[in-house]
């Protein structure tokens, strides 16, 4: 150790040659900036997510569209898309709901040019991770996919030939200092730090070569609904070649509506939550398994015994001894003591829950050395001489202090920021100047001797010299986020060092291990990688983003990183969750399988897999035992069709069988697991609040209940005869106001409306 340990890598540099960006007034004006930088073959990149600039993509689309001498190729992904619906119900409902939700958010016109087909020969949307099955259906999106890891994201941007950059920033003007306004990538640092590092280390490149650099504009557009975040994501003007600064091109974020989360959800999550151990990192995703997973953490911290009691009542017993092998024995299972440190690549809305419930709170810190000796209990956060003993007898620093271990004590918050170093005369009795000696002067311009080791300087150091606590401190490094309207308003609530605890960075530090590995591992101890996938084989390979005729439902995005990182990172692992089944037209099916044509996930990364049957932990297993631990976790309806493929292809002991315990894997058994806890209020459909109102929310019900039930044409017509009994109640004249089926003109209409009624009167609270 030494007081050079590595640290955050350094601002991210414009990748462009230095000065002061252009101002143009509209993005008619900028796409001419463009054009004339770049010429009219343009490459654009811009970011995933939320992190879009609309109304300039939408401009330069239509640029595009009306300037056939101009080519366009975007590059980015999860283009978000309003929610229209499929069937009459649907969007009679989704359109009074999205213009109260939605209100002006401008939507992007390619994605509905794509969904459609309409899209000029020279035009095209590559994109690496799509809005989950928003283009199962779409042609053209199916072939412009680009599969990739998240972190090569920003190698494909650049080896397309990127030229332009866009991106939506924020501006905190109440914190802009005069001159130096500062801007903020706020939702997406991911793939910006990443590829313009990337782009000046090629610019870098050409320069050194004697060649002209190619060209490469960087544009932001503000949006002060985007929060303002720090880490890598808060940048100086100089990184842009121009800035939009107009209040017309400011609208509000895409807020994701919440989503209901099921009792097999919650199982899914319970046990999860039983594998985070205490003092470790995690990483999880947006969506109802998450939320899940988070709402049983929150318990389990602040209600142990409780917590405790529904594990056993969920029968988690059954996996008691794996339990304690990777947290802790159930009975210890309880109050987060040290808390969690969040490395994941989306900052999800339930990291915000674990905060405001006192568990996301483990600090981590940017210096290896500083970071390791907190791993081992030998210093704190808060600042004493025994800081400085023990950083001597780690070697960080010596008892006399050079100018860089000085430095690195100031910048890591031992010593207060001015204590600096000088050379003081030394004078003998007739006042002859005999040699100098160094001394270190406080702050306040008190000095001692600079040595360490002379306790007459321990009262001072004390009292003139340490800084209180160490600094720069972080509970999460995300590389994006997305969520609900509360979640960006809470966001926009965070200030000074409270919002420093949140540090918004590139995708490449958090996904993988590439921009400091000692540090990172010092950091991310006993790590819980957690995703979610939609199919796996009894061998633990995972299919998470496509068919298997390979049309993409979404992409890999980074699941694929921290999987391979749980077995990198020591006391790690890589948390697989899965729905059991899956309800069809014909039946329910099962979502664990003997093989399926596709991986996202290889058999040889196979770790914990979850479903809402129980765990299977499957790391170092041999294939029989990996198969017998899927089995116990498969709905019974097709365990036994499973296990005779298995014992067919001489994969499992012709003898064995499914263990009795696991040998009750039934829907009914799921119903009995939670039951008493909902009926005593816990678990509920939207524990962290719902965007319908009450109206909607009955017909949400009702509609998920008829799409449930209505899965056939069989069914739909079964349902169809039963709806004609069925007379309207004047509770359900509202509602049918606002689906606009108060007075059904057409056939259609008057059936849907039948439906309707039928849906509401099995759904009404008894």
């Amino acid at each position: 150790m030494n007081a050079t340990s590595q640290q955050n890598p350094p601002p991210t540099p414009p990748p462009h040659a230095p000065g002061p960006p252009e101002y143009p007034a509209n993005v008619d004006d900028c796409i001419g900036l463009i054009t004339s930088k770049v010429g009219k073959a343009l490459v654009v990149a811009t970011p995933l997510g939320i992190g879009k600039p609309n109304h300039l993509l939408n401009a330069l689309w239509t640029h595009a569209k009306q300037d056939k001498s101009i080519t366009l190729e975007i590059f980015t992904a999860l283009s978000l898309s309003i929610p229209r619906g499929s069937s009459l119900l649907e969007r009679r409902f989704l359109q009074s709901f999205t213009q109260r939700h939605f209100g002006d958010y401008p939507e992007l016109e390619y994605i509905g040019d794509i969904q459609r087909g309409n899209v000029p020969e020279n035009m095209k949307v590559t994109e690496f991770y799509m809005q989950s099955g928003k283009f199962l259906s779409a042609p053209l999106a199916q072939r412009w996919y680009t599969s990739s890891n998240y972190t090569h994201a920003s190698r494909d941007i650049a080896n397309r030939g990127v030229n332009v950059l866009v991106v939506m920033v924020g501006c905190n003007d109440s914190e802009a200092n005069a001159g130096n306004k500062r801007y903020s990538m706020g939702s997406n640092p991911d793939l910006t730090v990443d590829l313009t590092r990337r782009m000046e280390r090629r610019r870098a490149r050409a320069l050194s070569e004697g060649k002209t650099p190619a060209p490469f504009y960087v544009v932001g557009v503000v949006n002060r609904h985007m929060p303002y975040m720090t880490g890598e994501a808060e940048v100086d003007a100089n990184f842009f070649d121009a800035l939009i600064d107009n209040p017309q091109y400011e609208h509000p974020l895409f807020a994701t509506p919440r989503q209901p989360i099921s009792r097999n959800d919650y199982l899914i999550g319970l046990y999860a939550s039983a594998l985070v151990a205490d003092g470790g990192t995690l990483q999880v995703g947006i969506g109802s398994l998450g939320d899940a997973l988070v709402y049983a953490t929150e318990m389990r911290h602040q209600d142990p015994a409780l917590y405790q009691q529904v594990l056993r009542d969920a029968g988690v017993g059954r996996f008691a001894k794996l339990i304690e092998q990777v947290a802790a024995p159930i009975e210890q299972l309880g109050h987060f003591e040290k808390g969690l440190y969040a490395a994941t690549e989306m900052f999800a809305e339930g990291f915000m829950h674990l905060y405001e419930a006192g568990v996301l709170k483990r600090k981590v810190y940017p210096d290896v050395t500083i970071q390791t000796l907190l791993n081992e209990d030998k210093i704190n956060e808060n600042i004493s001489l025994q800081t400085l003993d023990t950083l001597r007898d780690a070697r960080a620093i010596t008892k006399q202090l050079d100018q860089t271990e000085l430095d690195w004590l100031v910048e890591t918050g031992v010593f207060k920021a001015g204590v600096h170093l000088k050379n003081a005369s030394n004078d003998d009795a007739q006042g002859e100047t005999k040699n100098n000696v160094e001394q270190l002067v406080a702050p306040d311009g008190i000095t001692i001797s600079n040595n360490l080791a002379d306790k007459d300087n321990h009262g001072t150091l004390s009292k003139h010299f340490l800084g209180d606590k160490l600094k720069n401190p972080a509970i999460l490094h995300a590389a994006f986020f997305l969520g609900s309207k509360d979640f960006y308003t809470w966001l926009h609530a965070l200030h000074g060092q409270e919002r420093e605890l949140f540090q918004m960075t590139g995708v490449g530090q958090i996904n993988e291990l590439y921009n400091g590995e000692a540090r990172d591992r010092a950091q991310r101890l006993n790590a819980r990688f957690i995703n979610t996938t939609i199919k796996v084989s009894l061998l633990g390979a995972a299919c998470s983003d496509a068919l298997e005729n390979n049309q993409v439902i979404s992409g890999v995005g980074g699941q694929y990183n921290f999987v391979a990182m749980a077995h990198a990172l020591w006391a790690s692992r890589s948390i697989i969750m899965l729905r059991a089944t899956r309800e069809t037209a014909s039946g329910a099916i099962s979502n664990i399988v003997w093989q399926y044509p596709y991986e996202t996930i290889p058999r040889h990364l196979r770790d914990i897999v979850i479903s809402e049957y129980g765990i299977a932990d499957l790391r170092s297993k041999n294939d029989e035992e990996c198969i017998k631990a899927m089995l116990c976790i498969a709905d019974s309806r097709f365990q036994q069709n499973l296990l005779a493929q298995a014992k067919k292809y001489n994969k499992l002991d012709p003898a064995w069988q499914i263990p009795e315990a696991f040998c009750n894997n039934y829907p009914d058994a799921l119903k009995r697991a939670l039951a008493n806890h909902q009926q005593a209020g816990r678990f509920p459909d939207y524990p962290y609040g719902c965007d319908f109102n009450a109206q909607e929310l009955q017909l949400v019900k009702a509609l998920g209940w008829l799409k449930k039930n209505a899965n056939s044409k069989i069914n739909k017509l079964k349902l169809v005869l039963k709806s004609l009994r069925v007379e309207e109640t004047p509770e359900q004249k509202p509602l049918l106001e606002l689906m606009d089926l108060h007075a059904a003109e057409t056939r259609e209409e008057k059936i849907n409306k039948k439906l309707l009624l039928l849906a509401l009167a099995q759904t009404a609270e008894k």
